[in-house]
């Protein structure tokens, strides 16, 4: 470093600034990441959005349907005041504390596969929850919520961003359609 010249002084502070500039956005990103994709980080009776990493779109039910049986589709993320798209992760007992009921906040029925089928493609639906095996989500180290009855992974399939596409199950994969945040 040169201390006695100032334009080479100016420019190693300049340097120096830069740096720590981007050491704080990469420390802020990263604390985001960790902080919003964890369920961990989910405060017991919080509703939260599932947000697809794929399409960044969020899990709705459609219309606001209370009713049991209703499919459940993807739709722009509309925030904290729509109830249809916010969703609460009860832990529920066994694995590693990575198994969940997920409650919608406007039915209060749970995220379900029907009838536990393993068949790729069926769309997942709500009903009441009644903490069956095909209500139980495994929340994995990818970010992924793997029905424990099915062994099957929620997904978008392909990835497709048009409002209304159906939550699916799908044979688990490392794709973004399957990956979910919250």
């Amino acid at each position: 470093m040169n201390t006695t010249h100032p334009k080479g002084a100016r420019l190693v502070m300049s340097r120096t600034v830069k740096t720590l500039k981007r050491l704080s956005a990469v420390a802020a990103t990263a604390a985001c990441a960790l902080a919003f994709s964890t369920p961990a980080h989910a405060q017991a009776n919080a509703y939260l959005t599932l947000l697809n990493q794929g399409t960044g779109k969020c899990l709705a039910v459609p219309h606001a349907s209370e009713a049991n049986g209703v499919g459940l589709v993807q739709w722009e993320c509309k925030g904290e005041a729509d109830a249809e798209q916010r969703w609460q992760l009860e832990h529920v007992a066994g694995g590693n504390g990575d198994r969940y009921l997920v409650r919608n906040r406007n039915s209060s029925k749970c995220l379900a596969i029907p009838g536990g089928t393993s068949v790729n493609g069926t769309q997942a639906i709500q009903w009441t929850c009644n903490g069956g095996s095909s209500q139980i989500w495994i929340h994995d180290s990818r970010n992924r919520l793997r029905n424990l009855a099915s062994d099957r992974c929620l997904a978008i399939p392909n990835a497709s961003a048009a409002n209304g596409t159906k939550a699916i199950q799908w044979t688990c994969a490392t794709s973004l359609d399957q990956r979910w945040l919250w």
